[in-house]
């Protein structure tokens, strides 16, 4: 039997990557059903000609839906459910509200409501082979030391409300999910491609490069403090690819997965790595990191290209444990890069997309 996909998300990044992922096995897809807000209509048919142009994927295979997470029934018609409801195998939940900065209400809303209503939707499913739900590595929150991938409720507070709604939403994953054959799937901070650098977002470890662009003129700057707490940076090419793997082998069954850097590097290493990279010098000098974040207005953050609430990420101490994932990937040549390896590809990718620091050298 043929694999019919349904993927929220869509037309995002990673949503996108994983389709082209998976279309390099054509002849086991039967389609995809893509389900889109209706005010994303021409960025989803602009995505979908793409595709269409870079894979081996035909028109048929793409079908696009207007729809909202937040709504029952994900705003589709019954007829359209109906459909779906005696097709689709495979069902990938990757729609999200991402900004560290966001609201609880609004964070709530789509990230908690939203997932809900997709596994109400997913038990109306009579073939469904696998839930895929993305969450997030930092449903941890501010809890420290090592967390493994079966840990998941705790007391320990939030760095922001994605960080809450997406907790609350795993939890209640767990209260509606039942029976359904589901896969989870918790990646850390991603980043671009490990050998070509390649990324639409510029958002994460991004911002500390906007500031070492803004800043220039005042080369080499200085470290922001002496906290050296692990950072998990992974190129976006090694989720993608543990996840196909993942969502469709029986071991990948009720399991969840810390997509994260087994090895992770320190704060202070990755920022050393980041203004070498950048200036072609190490750092000089170190400032308490106290007064870069009392000195971070949201006034000069705007300035700067910068989110507040990124710093905090620099200075939690905590680790994530990767003994599922690691085991079932074992044998798979699927692995982790060395973020001291790739880390360069991603910094000469910024500078390509920001060619105003190479006419000011």
């Amino acid at each position: 039997m043929k694999r019919t996909y349904f993927m929220t998300g869509f037309p995002g990044f990673l949503a996108t990557k994983l389709i082209e992922r998976l279309a390099l096995v054509p002849e086991q897809i039967d389609r995809f059903y893509l389900l889109h807000l209706p005010s994303e209509r021409t960025s989803a048919l602009a995505k979908k000609e793409s595709l269409l142009e870079h894979t081996c994927l035909e028109e048929a295979q793409l079908v696009l839906l207007e729809g909202d997470i937040t709504t029952p029934g994900l705003g589709l018609n019954t007829e359209t459910k109906q459909r779906l409801s005696t097709e689709v195998t495979h069902l990938f939940h990757l729609a999200a509200l991402y900004d560290l900065a966001t609201t609880f209400d609004i964070a709530f809303r789509i990230n908690v409501i939203g997932t809900s209503n997709v596994t109400q939707f997913a038990h109306t499913l009579h073939y469904l082979e696998r839930y895929i739900y993305f969450s997030t590595a930092y449903v941890s929150g501010l809890r420290t030391g090592t967390v493994l991938e079966q840990n998941l409720k705790h007391a320990a507070s939030f760095k922001n409300a994605y960080e809450e709604t997406k907790y609350l939403a795993e939890v209640r994953f767990h209260e509606e999910v039942g029976s359904l054959p589901y896969t989870i799937i918790r990646p850390g901070i991603v980043v671009g491609h490990s050998e070509t650098g390649e990324t639409p977002k510029w958002d994460g470890v991004y911002f500390v490069l906007n500031a070492l662009r803004l800043l220039k003129q005042f080369a080499p700057l200085p470290y922001a403090g002496r906290v050296n707490a692990l950072v998990n940076l992974v190129p976006y090419d090694y989720v993608i690819a543990a996840t196909t793997y993942l969502s469709h082998v029986p071991s990948g069954v009720r399991q969840t997965y810390h997509l994260t850097d087994p090895f992770p590097h320190g704060a202070r290493t990755i920022y050393e790595m980041l203004h070498s990279a950048y200036y072609n010098c190490a750092p000089r000098g170190v400032v308490p990191f106290r007064l870069v974040t009392s000195l971070l207005t949201p006034r000069i953050a705007t300035r700067l290209q910068m989110q507040r609430q990124t710093l905090d990420y620099f200075v939690h101490p905590v680790h994530y444990d990767t003994t599922n994932t690691l085991r079932d990937l074992d044998g798979t040549g699927i692995v982790c890069p060395d973020l001291a390896e790739f880390l360069p590809r991603l910094v000469d990718y910024y500078k390509i997309q920001h060619p105003e620091m190479e006419k000011t050298q």
